[in-house]
């Protein structure tokens, strides 16, 4: 590495570190005032508030490290510009690109560190946060009596449980959907209107059981079926077919605890189990399309910090957008405008008005297009 590279990482590194460290006391101080008046009602100790933000932090580091990314290269950048570090470099035969490769080969990497950090440090801390909050701080969340929506859980031997509404207390579930898989096809299905736990078994009511031998529907037709309602069905001759106003069920290992449990967010899942989890719910016939767009997000985001690094470089090396103040004001105007397009990306894609991967993605790929622009029209 030579001694310009050394040099423009040091200030790159120093100016990142810097931003990180107050980009997240600016957070903290500001998610303390705001929650400073529930902390107090539910009695927490200042144990349990060190403890909730010490598992935040993970999740602040890597929402802020975008902006942090962009304000390092203004700044670091702009300085060299305001100097005319850079002119003395160009002068001495260094093209730009020669200048912004260390950057944008360390902002690559860091980009490539977030996918991990982000799959497995950020989701496990978040899961810790939240149980702190809702348990320890909220004083035993689970025991009360709620009213859980949608819940999906993935059972033993392929089952797969849909409820449309659970009652923790009173352990009734209505709107229910259990199905059985074996190597990606549907043996077994139940739907009932209602299920409650009763002397150590499920007892369904008002529903249809479908047994399906070998010959039976495969994965892609399961799905089709899956959002059909019971009345519609189609007759399969492969198929055992029987309407009932009560089954009840021993051989079902999933325990009330088990659906009364709180159901992990996109942002708790790493994303190996995220995708484990759609391509579950999708095989049971379920809509995905919130699910495969935070999926790819997972991927998507993280190479913000590469993306908006191309993006603000030619800006930052322009002498006359030097200047830390200008160079702050320029990265929360930019970061504005990227967050917002992620997010209205994002909800393109729940909403199913684009492809999931085409919402995680077309941020990144518009920014990516104008930074290049941007650094084929810059100064050499």
């Amino acid at each position: 590495m030579q001694i310009l590279d050394r040099y423009l990482i040091r200030q790159f590194v120093f100016a990142l570190i810097f931003s990180l460290i107050a980009f997240w006391v600016i957070f903290l101080v500001v998610d303390l005032v705001e929650h400073l008046d529930k902390f107090i009602d539910k009695h927490a100790t200042l144990f349990l508030v060190i403890k909730y933000y010490f598992y935040y932090t993970p999740y602040i580091l890597a929402l802020s490290l975008p902006v942090a990314m962009l304000l390092s290269c203004l700044f670091s950048l702009g300085q060299l510009a305001k100097h005319n570090e850079l002119t003395a470099m160009k002068s001495a035969g260094i093209s730009l690109y020669r200048i912004l490769l260390p950057l944008l080969v360390l902002s690559f990497g860091i980009s490539l560190f977030v996918i991990g950090f982000g799959g497995s440090i950020v989701p496990f801390s978040y899961q810790k946060m939240m149980e702190v909050k809702t348990v320890e701080i909220e004083k035993g969340g689970r025991e009360r009596n709620i009213i859980l929506q949608n819940i999906f859980v993935q059972a033993e031997h392929g089952r797969i449980f849909h409820l449309s509404s659970y009652d923790t207390k009173e352990q009734i579930g209505t709107n229910v959907l259990v199905q059985r898989f074996e190597r990606n096809r549907l043996k077994e299905e139940i739907r009932a209107k209602r299920v409650r736990w009763d002397n150590n078994g499920w007892l369904f009511e008002d529903g249809v059981v479908r047994i399906f031998s070998d010959s039976a529907v495969e994965l892609g037709r399961s799905e089709d079926l899956g959002r059909m309602k019971p009345d519609s069905l189609p007759l399969n001759p492969a198929e055992e077919y029987q309407a009932f106003d009560r089954l009840f069920r021993l051989d079902l290992k999933i325990k009330p605890d088990a659906l009364a449990r709180r159901q992990k967010k996109p942002d708790e899942m790493g994303y190996f189990e995220l995708a484990n989890y759609v391509k579950v719910k999708k095989r049971s016939g379920q809509v995905v399309a919130k699910e495969s767009t935070d999926l790819h997000l997972k991927i998507a985001f993280p190479f913000v910090s590469f993306i908006i690094v191309l993006f603000g470089a030619p800006l930052a090396a322009n002498p006359k957008r030097s200047g830390l103040a200008i160079g702050f004001a320029i990265s929360l105007f930019i970061s504005f405008v990227y967050y917002t397009l992620i997010r209205m990306g994002q909800s393109f894609g729940y909403s199913e008005k684009l492809p999931p991967l085409l919402a995680a993605w077309a941020t990144n790929v518009l920014f990516a297009i104008l930074g290049t622009i941007l650094l084929v029209k810059a100064k050499k």
